[in-house]
């Protein structure tokens, strides 16, 4: 089978965004664009949540004493913060993407756990919250303490703020993930039917406007261009000629001085 071309339809959608052409030609390509980016961000929350429990596995067949238990407590707290906003980003948050997951197909189980989900977004991580009306118990815990002292007759006084933040909740974390894989086979089901719905819109464009199709052409994919670093760049054009992409999230090494 012979490459004729690779028309980047996300190029085109800006195009006919800017001219005013298209709207519905734009809003299918859209969509389908939004059902790819929104299956990443639950597909990378529940890598998050699996990572944590690997990570504690191997905390807890370690000897006692093993350094490093801070690390630990650090990369945990990333990878729930990540899970939980990735989450809430693919379910209910708005902005640039086309929201395609409602709550009207989850089971009263299920709604209760996305709305546990948002409200540890909303009122603990993406703004200060204690969470002390969560189920699994508050995310942070302040102290002032006065302390008073004899000091040989003298009275000292000392006054200091302490706080203590659980990084993530396990209770939730398994509540969470389950919830994950059902959105995941949600967005999978109509995965393939809006990408129908974009090369069908796009069909009917052509037919109507001739000089669409002639202009396809030049929005062919920019491989280079749509890669950060040349090696990223020739594994998707590896995977492209085999056809099969793979997941491309990518991790960019810093630069040392």
């Amino acid at each position: 089978m012979h490459l004729v071309a690779r028309i980047d339809l996300i190029r085109l959608a800006r195009h006919l965004t800017d001219t005013g052409g298209h709207p519905t030609l734009v809003k299918a390509i859209e969509r389908a664009a939004a059902a790819g980016s929104i299956r990443e961000d639950l597909r990378s929350a529940l890598a998050s949540l699996d990572q944590i429990v690997r990570i504690q596995e191997q905390s807890d067949a370690a000897p006692d004493g093993t350094p490093g238990w801070f690390d630990e407590t650090t990369i945990t707290g990333g990878l729930f913060v990540q899970a939980v906003v990735l989450y809430a980003r693919a379910t209910a948050t708005t902005g640039d993407r086309r929201p395609l997951l409602g709550e009207a197909k989850l089971t009263v189980e299920q709604r209760a756990i996305h709305d546990e989900a948002m409200d540890y977004r909303n009122k603990a991580i993406a703004h200060f919250g204690r969470g002390e009306a969560f189920s699994d118990g508050p995310l942070v815990k302040e102290a002032v303490l006065l302390s008073l002292y004899n000091d040989k007759g003298r009275p000292k006084k000392q006054i200091g703020a302490y706080t203590t933040r659980a990084q993530h909740r396990i209770g939730f974390s398994a509540r969470l993930a389950t919830l994950i894989e059902v959105r995941i086979d949600e967005i999978g089901a109509r995965y393939q039917a809006l990408f129908d719905a974009a090369d069908a819109a796009l069909e009917e464009a052509v037919k109507a406007d001739p000089d669409l199709g002639r202009a396809l052409p030049g929005f062919e994919f920019n491989i280079d261009a749509f890669c950060t670093s040349p090696d990223t760049a020739a594994r998707l054009q590896a995977q492209l000629d085999a056809g099969s992409v793979e997941d491309m999230d990518y991790t960019v090494q810093v630069p040392k001085p």
